[in-house]
């Protein structure tokens, strides 16, 4: 099957992406950091910015990653210096398009909506479109009726200050399986009255939940997916605390989990040319 958007990305057109769900623990630095590992796979050059004061991601990919501090209710006090403070993530733009790379933008937990209006006084969008950049707009959300609200919130931020954007929802199976919801829970009527309507204008993919929760053990240690799988089990063994049967048990979870995911992401990601059509 063709990529989902080839259509409306080509492969050399530099992305902006944005992972962004205005609740907490939904995903996002997974999420972020599968997109990022699997733009290494595929050798595209990605700039990272994060819209939060947590460092998870930057740790990650032990690189250096540009920070515009979440300051809540600073809009409101000063706007003029709401929107100097995004300053930097517009030089950040501009030096990344010149050198033809794409742009993973990780938005905290209630930081979509700054990013949006900030985006609408600057006419980011317009900008993006002058400069070749495509816009993807990520939200992930897990199985409960709060995500599922907040991923639609933040889908209706997004898309109103970035409307030509592709739309990208990601189902993650962490806290259980999405068909499996009892039809008359909460949680089913969210997904119902927010995620359907969806649907018919975005892309869906499913992140499957890691077995047994291994990748927690790797990430408390900062472990970049693509690390995984060929680390070597005395390395596993030290990094996660666990014995010889299980750290390999748990390494071969988590390489996997990141095969299945990055061929989600083959779908909506045009960046695997020489690869098979996901």
């Amino acid at each position: 099957m063709k990529h989902l958007i080839n259509d409306m990305m080509s492969g050399t057109a530099p992305l902006v992406i944005i992972i962004a769900n205005e609740k907490g623990g939904q995903g996002k630095s997974l999420t972020g950091l599968a997109v990022a590992d699997y733009a290494h796979l595929c050798q595209i050059q990605l700039g990272v910015a994060q819209i939060d004061n947590q460092a998870r991601l930057s740790k990650a990919l032990d690189r250096k990653v540009l920070t515009i501090d979440a300051v809540p209710g600073n809009a409101r006090r000063d706007p003029a210096a709401e929107a100097r403070s995004f300053t930097p993530l517009y030089g950040f733009l501009q030096k990344d398009v010149k050198a033809n790379a794409s742009i993973l933008i990780d938005v905290g937990a209630n930081q979509a909506l700054r990013l949006a209006h900030w985006s609408g006084l600057v006419d980011l969008e317009e900008d993006l479109a002058a400069w070749g950049f495509k816009t993807v707009i990520v939200v992930p959300f897990v199985a409960e009726a709060e995500g599922i609200r907040q991923a639609g919130k933040t889908a209706e931020l997004l898309g109103k200050a970035f409307t030509n954007a592709h739309l990208v929802l990601i189902e993650n199976g962490r806290d259980g399986s999405f068909e499996a919801l009892h039809p008359a829970s909460d949680t089913a009527l969210a997904y119902r009255e927010v995620i359907e309507p969806l649907k018919s204008s975005a892309s869906v993919l499913t992140m499957p939940a890691v077995e047994a929760g291994s990748w927690r053990l790797f990430e408390a240690g900062n472990s970049r997916l693509i690390h995984v799988a060929g680390m070597p089990i005395g390395k596993v063994m030290a990094l996660t605390g666990l014995p010889q049967p299980k750290a390999k048990i748990s390494r071969g979870d988590v390489a996997a989990w990141a095969g299945t995911f990055f061929a989600e992401l083959d779908r909506v990601l045009p960046w695997n040319q020489g690869g098979d059509d996901a």
